[in-house]
């Protein structure tokens, strides 16, 4: 569903994705003379695209740090199956 809040705004609240709620468009003052069928038909070709949020991208230290953080847990596991395992003999 669309609806026009006044001549410079156009909500989309009926999205059909999972993420999003609602959108809204900022009509450009150059474009207020278009109709508002076009104006509706480019809001829902838009709204359309819109499938999932981006990927988050990881920086190189969250990368790093986890992969220290599992190598840590690694080691934490085999020392203390080793020292299990002498304590039962």
């Amino acid at each position: 569903m669309i609806k026009g809040i006044n001549k410079q705004i156009l909500e989309v609240t009926n999205t059909e994705s999972p993420y999003f709620e609602k959108i809204i468009f900022f009509v450009r003052p150059t474009s207020q003379s278009v109709s508002e069928n076009k104006l509706q038909e480019e809001a829902e070709k838009l709204s359309q695209k819109i499938k999932k949020p981006p990927k988050e991208k990881r920086s190189t230290k969250q990368i790093v740090s986890t992969g220290l953080y599992m190598f840590l847990g690694l080691g934490a596991g085999c020392a203390l199956t080793f020292l299990i395992s002498g304590i039962i003999k």
